[in-house]
């Protein structure tokens, strides 16, 4: 009988698994926009839990109600910004000009900056660099596809320019345009500007496009 009493004192103080909030609660939606839109605004060093509650406006203790620790809410909020930008990609994708939609996407100023500011955190946190790239991996199939099936029915030659390399290209000339406006450098960004413009309304055959007749079995180079 005693050791009947005994287990069952063992079992009763037992440490209850602590239980934190569900993916789907607005509260924590709000949170992760809070956190989001800080790392724009300020930086991802400016990303603590005081912070991010208070831009919610919200109470500072629901912070580690539902991210325990500061790699939960960090990785929690690329998780929420990527998956908007999936989403956002996927759009662009099925668009009847993606080609001009991806481009547009690339340059927002604002998504821009925030993947900025997760790369260079990503030398801190080493979790931060493996949700990048399983992302990014992701986002960037679904971009190669679409200029593939776009440039299939193109009878614009683009050479050694594969999707691959395109999606590389327009993602390196946007971060170097929004990298340098933040800054104020500004030599040379209309003409890029200009030269991107150019290049999609021939590879989208606008009625705007001078050189339409002329397009057929074009190299662009």
């Amino acid at each position: 009988m005693a050791k009947r009493v005994s287990e069952e004192a063992t079992v009763k103080a037992a440490p209850q698994k602590r239980r934190f909030g569900t993916d789907k609660s607005a509260t924590r939606a709000q949170l992760l926009d809070a956190a989001l839109a800080l790392m724009v605004e300020e930086g991802y060093a400016a990303v603590s839990g005081r912070k991010v509650a208070a831009r919610a406006g919200l109470n500072a203790s629901l912070i580690h109600y539902y991210f325990p620790t500061s790699d939960d809410l960090l990785v929690a909020a690329y998780r929420r910004g990527a998956e908007q930008s999936l989403e956002r990609h996927q759009a662009a994708a099925q668009s009847d000009d993606p080609l001009r939609a991806l481009w547009t996407l690339s340059i927002d100023p604002s998504r821009t900056a925030l993947a900025m500011e997760f790369m260079a955190l990503a030398n801190h946190r080493k979790v931060i660099g493996e949700e990048i790239a399983r992302y990014a991996e992701h986002i960037r199939a679904v971009q190669i596809a679409a200029i593939e099936r776009y440039l299939a029915n193109s009878p614009i030659n683009l050479g050694p320019c594969t999707a691959g390399a395109a999606t590389v290209w327009l993602a390196a000339m946007a971060r170097l345009l929004v990298m340098e406006e933040g800054v104020g450098i500004l030599s040379g960004h209309d003409d890029a500007r200009q030269l991107m413009d150019w290049l999609l309304t021939r590879l989208s055959h606008r009625p705007d496009d001078e050189s339409r007749g002329d397009a057929e079995h074009t190299v662009i180079s």
